[in-house]
């Protein structure tokens, strides 16, 4: 019985020694598609963090996202946070960012975002500000597909964009 419960412990302090760290991050993929002669943008994000992020940013009654509670203007929240927190240049000009929509997928939402009507990438900035009001270690992960090249970036808070030569 002695042995069991040293065992029991052992187990224990084991599986305790590796402490739950939660890590905030969003993943945003970027794809020109030169038929359409547009760039397609998803962006993946943490229900809980970002709606963590909106309800200190918005100086609103407390929002819950992906629930039956969630307001009825829930798209035009999210399109003017992504305006103020996401930004591209293409060719050293920025670019409006459309906000295509979002929808939730298990514990992320996912946001469609579309930039229409470029005809040629030279370069590409992107800046990533996204939950940075509210998580200093948040990373924001940056993939992109342009011109059959593919790059990713790791941003943060201390290093917020990412410019690429094409």
């Amino acid at each position: 019985m002695k042995r069991i419960k040293i065992i029991a412990i052992g187990i224990f302090l084991f599986m305790n020694s590796f402490a739950v760290h939660k890590y905030y991050m969003s993943i945003t993929h970027i794809n020109y598609d030169k038929t359409q002669k547009a760039i397609q943008i998803t962006l993946r994000v943490f229900i809980d963090d970002l709606q963590t992020e909106m309800n200190s940013v918005l100086k609103t009654k407390k929002i819950e996202l992906a629930t039956s509670r969630e307001p009825d203007n829930i798209d035009t929240l999210y399109h003017i946070y992504l305006k103020e927190k996401f930004k591209i240049e293409l060719n050293s000009r920025e670019k409006e960012v459309e906000y295509l929509g979002k929808k939730y997928k298990d514990d992320l939402v996912i946001f469609y975002l579309e930039i229409p009507n470029i005809s040629e990438i030279k370069t590409i900035q992107i800046e990533n500000h996204i939950l940075y009001n509210t998580f200093s270690e948040q990373k924001n992960i940056v993939k992109t597909n342009i011109n059959k090249k593919q790059k990713s970036h790791i941003l943060t808070k201390n290093n917020t964009s990412a410019f690429i030569n094409y």
